[in-house]
């Protein structure tokens, strides 16, 4: 099992920030749930964070995927590891938009005020995705309509 998590900028023109979470979580289900790839996705002031899990040649293709798509830039990879389990299993993607409501994630994480993920260590980087994904499910299952997308 490989798991490797990047961080990237939102690519400049792109402002509806919950439309293109929306738009990349939609292609990213499809084609991470054909390779059994499993991840989590976060996006707070234009930055993106995200965790990619499975089989090695799988994570491989999905990260050349990433890599050209031109919705986001200057990707640098925060970890490559081989792991013995997943910790987004279950989950073709999974994602949020941290909004200002979510500061007590960074909080409990010391990484306010400044957020930067380009900075993070392999399992800062993983805290700060757990945390999120956390967060999102114990609001999902108590409100009806909240802005986590997965599967």
């Amino acid at each position: 099992m490989r798991r490797l998590i990047y961080t990237s900028l939102v690519a400049p023109g792109l402002d509806d920030q919950d439309a293109l979470l929306g738009s990349i979580l939609k292609t990213s289900v499809r084609n991470n749930a054909q390779v059994a790839v499993t991840g989590m996705l976060v996006l707070y002031r234009n930055q993106f964070i995200q965790a990619l899990e499975g089989p090695s040649e799988s994570v491989e293709m999905i990260c050349r995927k990433v890599r050209r798509d031109r919705r986001h830039q200057h990707f640098k990879l925060v970890e490559d590891v081989t792991t013995p389990s997943r910790s987004f299993a279950g989950w073709a993607m999974c994602g949020c938009n941290v909004g200002s409501a979510d500061n007590a994630i960074l909080e409990v994480l010391s990484l306010r005020p400044e957020f930067e993920p380009r900075l993070m260590s392999g399992s800062s980087a993983l805290a700060l995705l757990k945390t999120v994904r956390a967060v999102q499910q114990r609001v999902a299952s108590r409100t009806e309509g909240a802005v986590v997308i997965e599967a």
